[in-house]
């Protein structure tokens, strides 16, 4: 009878301690050996989560999950883009979806010529969708607040490498890029663009222009150059990209335009920089960070004139002589002519 005793009481000390030691290896042993991104959607569920995890081989067991994260109280879901490492072991992941604490990420725009390209390269980036970000850009109660309307708006998103949560909501982000411009336009930043003569909104229009002449970062200052020569003098700006934007304007953004004609200078519209004095309205783009400090960095010389280079290598020539800057213009038409570029 002893002998029997002594073997039920040691083989349920034997389980005890295989379950205190299974339970011990699943709580506290690294849940991943290298760093893995897990996103949880806006109303996800705790089985969708459950779900996920186990899709990326976090956990094994669901009913010892559940029954862990009913202990620790977990029940509510927070969205949000969580990074899990090795130095992470189930309960303190656990802990880390119950607080919600996500990791941020860091996104970048650049290259965008209107909203919905924005919106688009954003949303490749965090949870909500384009539309979403269209709507936010296109507020009215946002646009006549800040005095903006959905062309001007444009000057907002300076690019540039920002932390932000994976589930940030297109109005705050909006209110973040509006608090990040502010920042931007710093009382030095302001006293520069207020020597070369423009406002800051100004100073946005022609970084577009430049941007769209030249994303030559260093050919940018010598291009702000020119334009500034040309606004002082009192000439048009005769800016090829400004005609390119009137055109998409009219025709739609899915317009292409490789080269521009004579008949296309006449176009009738206030971005037209061949007819009109002065700067175009509103920005062409959104210009990167380089454009708009090439313009207040402008480089200081006599050029009035600019030609792409025949080369296609993306580089100009400048000149202050007409007729050089015709022989230029007239070697550049034969090359695109001979690419077989004609439209």
């Amino acid at each position: 009878m002893r002998k029997i005793i002594f073997r039920v009481t040691f083989f349920l000390v034997l389980l005890a301690s295989m379950g205190i030691f299974f339970s011990y290896q699943f709580i506290f042993s690294p849940i991943t050996e290298t760093k893995t991104i897990i996103l949880v959607p806006r109303e996800t569920s705790f089985e969708a989560l459950n779900d996920s995890l186990k899709s990326h081989s976090i956990i094994q067991y669901d009913w010892l999950f559940h029954i862990f994260c009913k202990k620790k109280n977990f029940q509510k879901v927070h969205p949000g883009r969580y990074l899990l490492d090795s130095s992470m072991n189930l309960n303190s992941m656990v802990n880390m979806l119950r607080a919600g604490n996500q990791c941020p990420l860091s996104i970048i725009f650049n290259n965008s010529s209107n909203l919905h390209d924005l919106a688009s390269k954003l949303s490749s980036q965090m949870e909500a969708d384009s539309a979403e970000f269209v709507s936010a850009f296109m507020d009215s109660t946002f646009l006549h607040l800040e005095n903006l309307d959905t062309a001007s708006i444009r000057k907002l998103f300076i690019p540039n490498t920002y932390q932000v949560y994976w589930t940030i909501t297109p109005k705050d982000f909006l209110e973040r890029m509006q608090k990040e411009y502010d920042r931007f336009w710093s009382p030095q930043r302001l006293l520069k663009a207020n020597k070369i003569g423009l406002s800051p909104h100004e100073v946005s229009v022609l970084a577009s222009i430049v941007q769209k002449e030249t994303s030559k970062v260093d050919e940018q200052p010598t291009v702000a150059g020119l334009y500034l020569n040309r606004l002082n003098q009192g000439m048009k700006l005769q800016s090829d990209p400004t005609i390119i934007y009137a055109m998409k304007e009219k025709y739609g953004f899915e317009f292409q335009v490789k080269r521009v004609l004579k008949k296309d200078l006449k176009i009738k519209s206030a971005y037209n920089t061949y007819i009109n004095n002065g700067l175009p309205p509103n920005p062409i783009c959104i210009p990167e960070m380089s454009a708009l400090l090439s313009v207040l960095n402008a480089k200081k010389h006599s050029h009035v004139y600019m030609c792409a280079k025949e080369d296609f290598s993306g580089y100009h020539t400048f000149t202050d002589s007409w007729p050089i800057h015709k022989r230029n213009a007239k070697r550049f038409q034969n090359a695109l002519t001979s690419k077989g570029v004609m439209r």
